[in-house]
């Protein structure tokens, strides 16, 4: 497997496999006019050249395809980033504060270590950039996804927030590292 920094000629791959596994991890849950508002919104290609040009865009790839034409999975990274939850915490969580704003490996890649190499490389990246703070929301519900969080020290802060998808709002769990790398 490898990972390859994303660009604007990846933009149209990004929005699909952001939709997809979107809708394959939370579709059941939503109104269909829900989801497509969410969707319409989150992944139309102004949004994601936005996010590739100001965030740390990756994509899982396997070995034999360098130029990202079938990711197994995608992370962005927000350097510097804090929400209003996260600056009300103040000196809680120092700066440099990154957010792991998307994280999501396509279901047919789920158990074969491709979300741990993912993860990997995001560690790494945190490290070499000197990162003091994480933070991510993860839905309530996902238990799959928190205990996987868990295993690299990210956990519950104990805070919540809310994450709106079209006209339904979901409870989200705030998850937050210190490091000293």
């Amino acid at each position: 497997m490898l990972i390859i920094p994303l660009a604007p000629k990846h933009v149209q791959t990004l929005a699909e496999i952001a939709a997809e596994t979107f809708i394959d991890t939370f579709g059941p849950l939503y109104s269909a006019e829900d989801l497509n508002s969410y969707l319409a919104a989150a992944y139309a290609h102004p949004q994601l050249l936005h996010e590739i040009a100001t965030e740390e865009c990756y994509f899982l790839c396997h070995d034999t395809d360098p130029e990202g034409l079938k990711p197994l999975g995608f992370a962005q990274l927000r350097p510097n980033t804090r929400n209003e939850l996260m600056r009300s915490l103040g000196d809680e969580y120092p700066e440099p504060c990154w957010e792991l704003h998307r994280f999501y490996i396509r279901k047919e890649s789920q158990g074969m270590r491709a979300g741990s190499f993912m993860m990997d490389f995001c560690m790494k990246r945190f490290k070499e950039a000197g990162v003091k703070s994480l933070w991510l929301s993860v839905y309530s519900d996902n238990v799959k996804a928190q205990k996987f969080y868990q295993k690299y020290g990210i956990t519950h802060s104990g805070h919540n927030m809310e994450f709106p998808v079209g006209n339904h709002v979901d409870l989200e769990f705030l998850y937050t590292a210190k490091f000293s790398f």
